[in-house]
């Protein structure tokens, strides 16, 4: 039997700083762990999300480079945090 590693990330936020997190929706593999993302809107249950805006690059976190079937399925939906200047997110 395998042992699963254990995955752990961190994010250091100043005092008095906010994190930004927002819902996202993937819509393309642009290289490696960097992917085309959209935010959404989510409304009632059952309802259909609904894009906001403009596409834009998230870094996934826990991207494995030598196996590409471990990439983010195109449409899944994400939760991207802004760190800094970049976006990234960490694969669900």
């Amino acid at each position: 039997m395998q042992k699963k590693q254990l995955q752990q990330s961190q994010v250091v936020i100043s005092p008095g700083a906010s994190q930004q997190v927002f819902i996202c929706k993937v819509k393309s593999l642009v290289s490696h762990n960097f992917y085309n993302v959209v935010m959404i809107g989510i409304g009632d249950p059952g309802s259909i999300p609904v894009e906001i805006g403009d596409q834009f690059q998230a870094v996934d976190l826990t991207d494995d480079f030598i196996n590409p079937a471990s990439d983010v399925p195109l449409g899944s939906i994400i939760s991207v945090a802004r760190v800094g200047t970049k976006y990234i997110f960490q694969k669900p």
